[in-house]
């Protein structure tokens, strides 16, 4: 387990392993991608999870035959690191040739494992296929601001673009299809719909579209794009209430779907149509 780019198997050719090998796991300090937030002592303004799906999850029973289901993870943000997901990935790949007395002893050693990878207690679930029922939804609630017809020439993140109107304080949900950053080592591209509920001065919904494109030439892993835009939100609008929450397309079978908010509890694990 490292905790450096250069060490993890993002961007490398992977070894394959089908035995079960808690060693491929490879944990990221969230601090990392902190260190821009300029938090007040380091103290979190929110609280959230970042969930996890994986759909490509395989093992053997004591008779040898494969079962396969899906696995939801659930890792608080106040962990002290995430974890990289191809690793998660190579990890899960350990799976498929080993036997597993339980579906109940799996769930159990993947809480065991990434609980000591992320150092903080690690929420598993885990469905056979023919368990799996998820909700499939067409959309976040609330408003999309996609259909603004707003021109725009800059793609680098700017988060002075960010500005409130001058009216009464408002609830309100936002959200876009058009959020798309990069993996910081890879450079390919991660594509997610954003959530954005807040309570306090409007904020411009023009203003929000031109700054959630402007994540396109951004590198940064999912949750710290997420973390940031809390942050750039936060500082910029100053809403007494903030919830954002991003629902990224899925890459290698794992969706991750960062949440963050200071005062809701986290959401059903719902899946967006693209997803």
């Amino acid at each position: 387990m490292g905790n450096t780019l250069s060490e993890s198997p993002l961007g490398k050719t992977p070894n394959y392993e089908e035995v079960y090998n808690p060693s491929l796991l490879f944990a990221i300090p969230r601090e990392q991608g902190r260190t821009e937030l300029n938090l007040d002592n380091g103290e979190l303004p929110f609280r959230g999870m970042d969930i996890w799906n994986a759909y490509e999850m395989s093992w053997l029973n004591p008779q040898g035959k494969p079962l396969v289901g899906i696995c939801e993870l659930q890792i608080p943000c106040d962990s002290p690191s995430i974890i990289e997901s191809k690793s998660l990935k190579l990890y899960f790949g350990s799976f498929n040739q080993t036997q597993f007395n339980t579906q109940e002893e799996v769930i159990r050693t993947i809480e065991s494992d990434l609980s000591v990878t992320t150092r903080a207690p690690v929420m598993v679930k885990l469905m056979t296929a023919t368990q799996f029922n998820a909700e499939i939804a067409t959309g976040f609630p609330g408003t999309c601001i996609d259909s603004l017809d707003v021109s725009i020439s800059h793609y680098d993140l700017n988060p002075d673009i960010l500005h409130t109107e001058s009216a009464p304080d408002v609830m309100e949900t936002l959200y876009s299809h058009l959020l798309r950053s990069n993996c910081p080592v890879t450079g390919q591209p991660d594509w997610a719909t954003l959530l954005v509920r807040y309570r306090g001065r409007p904020i411009s919904h023009e203003a929000l579209l031109r700054y959630i494109v402007s994540y396109r030439k951004h590198s940064g892993f999912h949750e710290q794009c997420v973390e940031r835009i809390y942050m750039d939100i936060w500082n910029r609008c100053k809403p007494s209430q903030l919830t954002v929450y991003a629902r990224y397309t899925r890459r290698g079978g794992i969706d991750i779907n960062p949440f963050r908010s200071n005062f809701e509890a986290v959401p059903s694990n719902i899946r967006l149509i693209r997803q």
